[in-house]
């Protein structure tokens, strides 16, 4: 990723500055080629006014100033067709070199030709003057013949080799000035050396700063990559660093951590799992079969049908101890939420009513305050109560009241024994996995030691909650779940 990383930033900024370089290039050729017409324009009105000056009487010496540069590249056209003034040079750098064409016959006076002629040295292709140059013409009418004759003269001025002058008509000339690229030249020629050497230069430099930003960037995904290498099945507490960077690494490890800590969760689950189980049915199932061994060690003398009952007895408490500890073992994130509505009223109700028909023991009632739905799986609810009856009847001395209440927005549902209680130090302690508050709380007087634990984690699953409270006797287990939006 970090070689990716430097060869797409290097790429990209090979790209951009290439394209900057060529875009701005450009920009500045033809910024200063503008430049140069505009000056070679007024160059070309300063020659065209020094023909009107001269012939207006500044003679001879108005012409020799008309050119201030000695590099023109000029030629001067009667209406004949005919060149009156060419600059050296042209004959020069193109040997069969022509003249222009006269401005047309019916030309106005701020008449302009923007034009393009190719000078071809000839045996000298690789000349820097053989190229196309932008040529400018004006005209300029009524020039005396003594500023004009003799035609076809070659020179650095409009004067040079002017004779002695004749008595012809005044004539029209056209005036042709050459846009010289000399200066555009150079100055993208020093353009393009400039750009030669910084370009290379922020083409390495960024390389690097991606190269290095990259692999700082990096480092909390290598940390990330080498705390995920050392967790095992046996170390599954270990955490990655988290990089205060506020960016998508930061958010990475947020959520390998999470992963990490539901990993972790199942996986103590799992082990919570088997040491239950190892721990709760050794002993139903060594009692089973020490019984066995016995009935059938003495056949003869084994009461069979007691043993069937026994071993029934242990056999439904093996069943009952599975269940709870497969309930428990579920992950309640990955339950579904409660989809129906039950009346906790009528769960109530039906379990008061089973206490009834029982045989001894302390007296169920309950007090039930009219309806109270409550969003959940009637077979859950009934039995969160179930197990919590069970618990109030195991240690009640005579009564055990079923109280069912409405708030605003929650049903409490409270069961209240007259039993020896729960001391204040225990009352978290007893929603504990087998959890003993004393010898007399044996398995053979009670149940599995995970009522109260499994009643709480249905309350939990069904949004609400479970919890011990003072009472004037007795334990008072008070269970509060939402009402149906």
């Amino acid at each position: 990723m970090r070689r990716s990383t430097a060869l797409s930033a290097t790429l990209l900024c090979i790209a951009v500055f290439t394209l900057g370089w060529l875009g701005t290039r450009q920009f500045v050729s033809d910024q200063l080629s503008n430049s140069a017409v505009n000056r070679t324009d007024a160059e070309l009105r300063q020659m065209t006014d020094a023909y009107s000056v001269a012939a207006a009487g500044g003679g001879r010496a108005a012409l020799a100033a008309g050119i201030s540069s000695g590099d023109a590249l000029f030629s001067v056209v009667a209406d004949s067709g005919q060149a009156v003034v060419t600059s050296p040079d042209l004959r020069r750098w193109d040997p069969a070199w022509s003249p222009l064409p006269p401005a047309p016959a019916d030309a106005a006076p701020n008449w302009l030709a923007i034009t393009s002629v190719t000078l071809r040295p000839g045996a000298h292709p690789g000349w820097r003057e053989y190229r196309s140059y932008t040529v400018l013409g004006r005209v300029v009418e009524h020039v005396p013949a003594a500023l004009v004759e003799p035609l076809g003269r070659e020179g650095f001025t409009l004067d040079h080799g002017l004779g002695a002058g004749s008595g012809a008509a005044p004539q029209r000339l056209t005036v042709y000035l050459f846009v010289l690229p000399w200066d555009t030249l150079r100055t993208l020629t020093l353009f393009d050396e400039t750009l030669l050497f910084f370009v290379p230069l922020a083409v390495v430099l960024t390389a690097l700063v991606a190269w290095y930003t990259a692999g700082r960037a990096l480092q909390p995904v290598e940390a990330i990559r080498q705390e995920l290498a050392g967790v095992s099945g046996s170390r599954l507490d270990r955490r990655v660093p988290v990089p205060r960077s506020r960016d998508e690494i930061e958010q990475l490890a947020r959520t390998t951590n999470e992963t990490l800590e539901r990993l972790q969760q199942a996986h103590d689950q799992q082990e919570q799992f088997v040491a239950d189980a190892s721990h709760e049915l050794r002993s139903p199932l060594a009692n089973l079969r020490a019984a066995l061994e016995v009935a059938l060690t003495h056949p003869d003398r084994a009461d069979w049908p007691a043993v069937a009952h026994r071993s029934l007895d242990d056999v439904r408490r093996l069943q009952r101890i599975t269940a709870d500890l497969l309930q428990l073992a579920a992950d309640p994130a990955e339950a579904a939420p409660p989809s129906g509505v039950v009346d906790l009223a009528d769960v109530v109700a039906e379990q008061v009513a089973e206490r009834a028909l029982g045989t001894g023991g302390p007296v169920v009632r309950s007090v039930v305050d009219g309806p109270a739905p409550v969003p959940g799986e009637a077979v859950q609810l009934e039995r969160l109560l179930r197990n919590l009856l069970d618990n109030a009847v195991r240690h009640a001395r005579t009564t055990v009241t079923v109280t069912l209440g409405r708030t605003a927005d929650e049903v409490v549902l409270e069961v209240l024994d007259d039993g020896p209680g729960i001391p204040p130090g225990d009352r978290e302690r007893v929603f504990e996995r087998f959890a003993r508050l004393d010898d007399a709380r044996t398995r053979d007087a009670g149940g599995s030691g995970l009522g109260l634990t499994l009643a709480r984690d249905i309350a939990t699953r069904h949004g609400g909650s479970l919890h011990a409270a003072d009472s004037p006797a007795g334990a008072r287990l008070i269970a509060r779940l939402p009402r149906p939006q």
